[in-house]
């Protein structure tokens, strides 16, 4: 499938381009920075790619990038890290990816197909009334924390997936495989992830008995439970994405998706 990719220079971003390639996608990589790309990447997994220099934000060279390299599928990982004081891209970021392929879709006739990264908060509580999320039990100073998240899901749910082949990917945590990881090589196979996927709620969620404390229980239980079982690898991300993308599931079409290290289930 011919991949375009929004952060490629981050450390989930940077994972997926060799997992992509090993499940032989067509990848390219749209970057506002591609000199950072030489500090991340193999020349071999450089060449194996096509690089456009262009803003996350900027929804007519998203189109346009789309367009240019016959793209079928857009991946964004982009916008994850905010520094203090600056504003948090993620939802701009999420609106500029849906506009464009949004415009292809009326320019085509055939929608593509997207991921989109959000986080963990966005998911249903698991036991509690009417779908709450996860993010309406958390105080006012942590749900700004995670509040880009919400903007994103707001702005992805409301296209429709007859125009955009749409899911969220919603992730804690992640961790790369080998803290020493020097450049990232071309991978002599594909690799298969070790996650645990379900749609709406976190899959495998085991609550403690935290969450019975009056008043703060729920967001003292979403800390305990989220810290310490929903961290996940980089590797295991982008090698669920590659597999998602090569065998074209209409699985978690429209859906938000959590995930879960099999490993962190069997320790719970």
């Amino acid at each position: 499938m011919r991949v375009l990719l929004l952060g490629g220079t981050g450390n989930l971003g940077s994972r997926c381009i060799p997992a992509f390639l090993a499940h032989e996608h067509i990848v390219t990589l749209y970057v506002r920075n591609p000199a950072k790309l030489q500090l991340l990447l193999s020349p071999a997994v450089l060449k194996k790619t096509t690089i456009v220099t262009g803003d996350a934000t900027d929804s007519e060279g998203i189109k346009k990038a789309i367009l240019a390299h016959n793209i079928e599928a857009v991946i964004n990982v982009a916008g994850t890290q905010v520094k203090p004081g600056e504003e948090p891209l993620l939802p701009k970021i999420a609106k500029a990816v849906t506009d464009a392929a949004v415009a292809v879709r009326k320019e085509r006739g055939i929608p593509l197909r997207a991921w989109l990264v959000s986080g963990l908060s966005i998911l249903e509580y698991p036991g509690t009334p009417n779908s709450r999320l996860l993010q309406d039990y958390l105080p006012g100073f942590f749900y700004a924390r995670v509040s880009a998240h919400e903007g994103t899901r707001k702005v992805v749910e409301a296209v429709r997936v007859s125009d955009l082949r749409w899911s969220l990917i919603c992730v804690a945590m992640m961790e790369p495989a080998n803290p020493n990881q020097g450049l990232l090589e071309l991978l002599d196979t594909p690799s298969h992830h070790n996650l645990v996927l379900q749609a709406k709620s976190p899959p495998a969620w085991k609550n403690t008995w935290l969450i019975w404390i009056p008043f703060v229980g729920m967001f003292l239980n979403f800390l305990v439970v989220v810290l310490g079982q929903y961290k996940t690898k980089y590797e295991d991300v982008a090698d669920f994405l590659s597999e998602d993308l090569e065998s074209g599931s209409e699985q978690w079409i429209g859906m938000r998706v959590g995930m879960k290290d099999k490993a962190k289930i069997k320790a719970s």
